[in-house]
């Protein structure tokens, strides 16, 4: 294998084009947290292999059918095997790719330790001050409604692993965002779930307030 810094830093170049067509929820910017996050979780756990780790934050996103249909899974194995990355950490890092998005409902006790770490934080950047910005970034982006009122929030919100997409970029958080905290994989992921739920719980009882004073939800 060549350099592992030598690797990471063909990765990024190749991840950079790659996220080109994303939104900038989405973007370069989103795989820069993770990967730090990723690290961080990594380092916090004391577990979990380095260099399958950064490259499963890396290119976690290759390949998103949000923005472009095609196989992450092959580009990825064509990277890493042009690169001398090992079968071993190739495939864990093609399986992150595969299985780490909240439409697969994966449970959080299943896959790797560096699948746990990275899932976790891909889910962190969802949630939060981050979270709420990049959720309105991409409804905009999908010409999606702030909000549609003549749908009651109390109505079942979408099961994890449903396709079918959240009515507006608020019903969102119900469907999907309010539901990570609980999904964490690891005591880091966890405990710094807690601060950035309550701070969307908060944000919305504000927009809410805002959006038809003196009237429930």
């Amino acid at each position: 294998m060549n350099d592992e810094k030598e690797v990471i830093r063909e990765v990024i170049t190749f991840v950079k084009q790659a996220m080109q067509e994303h939104e900038s929820g989405h973007g370069w910017s989103h795989i820069e947290r993770v990967v730090r996050m990723a690290l961080h979780i990594r380092e916090s756990e004391g577990c979990g292999d380095r260099l399958t780790v950064e490259l499963g934050a890396l290119l976690h996103d290759v390949g998103d059918h949000k923005f472009r249909a095609h196989d992450g899974p092959a580009e990825i194995r064509k990277l890493l095997g042009r690169l001398g990355v090992g079968n071993k950490v190739t495939d864990e890092v093609v399986s992150i790719n595969e299985n780490i998005s909240f439409s697969k409902g994966k449970r959080p006790d299943s896959g790797s330790i560096a699948f746990r770490i990275v899932q976790d934080a891909d889910r962190l950047d969802a949630i939060g001050a981050i979270g709420i910005a990049r959720a309105f970034s991409y409804g905009g982006f999908r010409g999606n409604e702030i909000y549609d009122p003549h749908i009651k929030i109390t109505d079942p919100p979408l099961l994890a692993g449903a396709s079918t997409k959240s009515v507006s970029t608020i019903h969102h958080f119900y469907d999907k965002l309010l539901l990570l905290r609980d999904l964490m994989n690891t005591p880091t992921g966890r405990r710094l779930a807690e601060e950035r739920h309550d701070y969307m719980v908060k944000y919305l009882e504000q927009f809410f307030t805002e959006w038809n004073p003196g009237n429930d939800l």
